[in-house]
């Protein structure tokens, strides 16, 4: 499942520099211009070098970081440590590993106990594939500092990836100790749990999981019910407003705040409360969902649709813990209960569909806005455009397009499986569930750890009343062939290190019949990378509904989003 993949990428530093912020000055506020004065103006003022050393590695200028601290190494005996901690920042960024390792070596010996050097040694053995020293170092970390996140999880990384399930459940059990409301390390648990065919384990912590959902929360408050029960909707505002300032940090009250807004006609203010409950609760897939509706309701389409494509990262999430829970009932006899688990997942699966199916009509309705002249789009009355989109004969004219358009995509990349993926989403969502499963086999086939298509293959079959085949493909949605842990392990490790990914697409991409434009490539790539968490998947569910666009060049899209999200915890 997806989450074992996560395992993989995640604790990984996009560079090294990530992890000593506060000794290289990122805290001070300093734009690059006023430094290089202050520099100017007083160049024995090692405080202000420092200062400038880190300015150049946050705006990915190594080479001048490398000589501020190489002249602050130089003039100063004893080397003060944080210059040395910045060469060997600024020698991670230009990829000389081996070279940043002998700086952190003798950091190290001048300050044994710190776990930021003791995580970067770590990390940087790992980078050369040195595992035992990474893990000697990771540990050493965690001995020093044992709330130490990154480093439980690249431990947990490594022993995934070496087939030693105790020690990895040990570290995200830990992790699940340090960070109690954290519902997706609860997920990872319980799917290195049934792994380790530990069902009635993995079942707890499913269970527990899906108990953490904000949507599971319930709020009861008699005045507010009998206040909208009576038409009183200012005065139970008025009430939730008391309890907000008694008690601001609840979700739920936000979301209920903002429906009465709603409910009056202030779309403005309703949307103010969806953004605050959004904010205080990210995972809440209701307030997602609701904050993208009054988007959509002002006209705001594109707002719209990143929004809903948020709410369906959160849906696909919760399915895949009801899926991974019933495969754990299925493992352990308890027939029934999978049976349960499993018509909950397909209950909820509508939701991704008809999300999805939205996201793809919000970039139709976005595009028409942009093409529009400016005055008379400004004259459109907001009114108009919600009684525009609840229209169910434009609603279906969209979706019918947006099939249109992912048919036309194949016929050119039959190997893109994102796009048969998502043709297989709109065909469900129009009730043609034989044409979905042919979709979603097919992106499994393209790429067969797919874990989203393999689950909505699962569901789309179980509908179908293909009950064994559709057990049979849940368990391989959360269960992976060795070798595909291996390589998206590799493939993490890559991302991590930004010029020698880039130089590896090249090289691929020129070898591939020096096709620099190797769509398929890209787009398996991006798709590999939002399996292990290293890119966002919701903003690349709404760039693979922009990308059909003829007027965007998808291999030239594809690249600038590898480039732009590099994973940096």
């Amino acid at each position: 499942m997806s989450y074992l993949l996560e395992v993989l990428g995640r604790g990984m530093l996009g560079r090294i520099a990530g992890a000593f912020g506060k000794a290289l000055g990122a805290d001070s506020g300093e734009t690059l211009d006023q430094l290089e004065h202050l520099v100017e103006r007083d160049p024995e003022d090692i405080d202000a070098r420092m200062r400038l050393g880190g300015a150049y590695l946050n705006g990915e200028d190594a080479v001048s970081a490398r000589r501020v601290f190489s002249d602050i190494l130089s003039e100063n005996r004893p080397a003060p440590i944080a210059a040395r901690i910045g060469m060997a920042c600024a020698l991670d960024q230009l990829d000389r590993v081996e070279q940043s390792l002998e700086q952190l070596r003798v950091v190290q010996k001048e300050d044994p106990l710190n776990p930021a050097v003791l995580f970067c040694l770590g990390f940087c053995h790992e980078r050369c594939g040195r595992e035992i020293e990474a893990i000697n170092y990771y540990q050493d970390a965690i001995d020093v500092c044992p709330t130490l996140r990154n480093a439980r999880e690249r431990l947990a990384a490594i022993f995934l990836r070496q087939d030693q399930l105790d020690p990895a459940i040990h570290h995200y059990t830990e992790l699940c100790r340090l960070d109690p409301q954290q519902t997706d390390l609860h997920l990872t648990l319980a799917n290195l749990l049934l792994k380790a065919e530990d069902y009635s384990e993995a079942i707890r912590r499913y269970e527990h999981a899906v108990a953490l959902e904000p949507d599971n929360w319930t709020v009861h408050n008699d005045a507010v019910t009998a206040y909208e029960k009576a038409g009183l909707f200012r005065e139970a505002i008025e009430h939730l407003h008391d309890m907000i300032e008694k008690q601001p940090d609840f979700a739920d009250t936000r979301l209920r705040l903002g429906d009465l807004y709603s409910r009056i006609g202030n779309h403005e203010a309703a949307t103010g409360q969806y953004e605050q409950a959004v904010e205080l609760a990210p995972d809440y897939l209701e307030a997602n969902v609701r904050l993208a509706t009054q988007h959509l309701r002002s006209g705001r389409f594109e707002e719209a649709a990143r929004w809903f494509a948020f709410a369906l990262e959160l849906n696909d999430r919760l399915l895949s813990a009801y899926v991974g829970m019933g495969v754990a009932q299925h493992a352990g006899g308890r027939e029934a209960e999978a049976m349960a688990s499993f018509e909950s997942a397909r209950n909820i699966e509508p939701n991704s569909t008809l999300l999805f199916s939205e996201i793809s009509r919000m970039h139709l309705k976005a595009a028409a806005v942009k093409q529009a002249d400016h005055f008379l789009t400004s004259s459109v009355d907001v009114d108009s455009r919600e009684e525009e989109s609840s229209d169910p004969s434009i609603h279906t004219d969209l979706i019918s397009e947006q099939i249109e358009r992912h048919r036309n995509a194949l016929a050119t990349r039959p190997n893109h499986a994102d796009i048969h993926y998502r043709l297989g989403l709109l065909l469900r969502n129009r009730g043609q569930i034989d044409d979905a499963i042919v979709c979603f086999e097919t992106a499994v086939e393209i790429n067969p750890s797919y874990m989203k298509a393999l689950i909505k293959l699962g569901l789309a079959l179980h509908e179908a009343g293909r009950a064994d085949e559709a057990i049979d493909t849940f368990k391989k949605a959360v269960d992976l062939h060795p070798e595909y842990l291996d390589l998206h392990y590799r493939l993490g490790l890559l991302f991590a290190q930004k010029h020698q990914f880039e130089l590896a697409i090249e090289q691929f991409e020129h070898a591939a019949d020096g096709n620099p434009g190797n769509v398929e490539f890209q787009a398996n790539l991006a798709l590999a990378l939002q399996n292990m968490g290293l890119i966002d998947r919701a903003h690349a569910t709404w760039e693979i509904v922009r990308e059909l666009d003829p007027d965007s060049p998808f291999a030239e899209q594809a690249r600038e989003q590898l480039a732009k999200q590099r994973h940096d915890d």
